[in-house]
């Protein structure tokens, strides 16, 4: 065996750990700045709506941060295609879960 070669132990990784977001809060944000790079680059809600085929209340509540605007996993799917549609690069740290909506109870 080779003397520099590092065998890992348990619970420790060779490939470097993705980075979570601090919480849900992080999600909510971010889909908030899509609003606001939306407007930055004078894009229409009409012109989204049109290009993506979103309705108006899935869009309006997917900018204001609503997690809820549509069902999960399609959550994390539209804010991807959204973001893409924007040339907003989507934080590699989100995974799909982080879109999961929050118990209520």
């Amino acid at each position: 065996m080779n003397k520099n070669h590092i065998v890992p132990t348990l619970g420790e990784s060779s490939s470097p750990t993705r980075k979570e977001p601090q919480s849900q809060l992080g999600v909510e944000q971010y889909l908030s700045t899509l609003s606001k790079t939306r407007q930055e680059k004078e894009i229409s809600l009409e012109k989204v709506i049109e290009s993506l085929n979103f309705s108006r209340s899935t869009l309006e509540s997917l900018e204001q941060g609503n997690l809820n605007f549509i069902q999960y996993p399609l959550n994390y799917f539209f804010t991807r295609q959204y973001a893409q549609y924007l040339k907003v690069p989507f934080p590699k740290q989100y995974l799909m879960t982080h879109f999961k909506p929050r118990d209520r109870s």
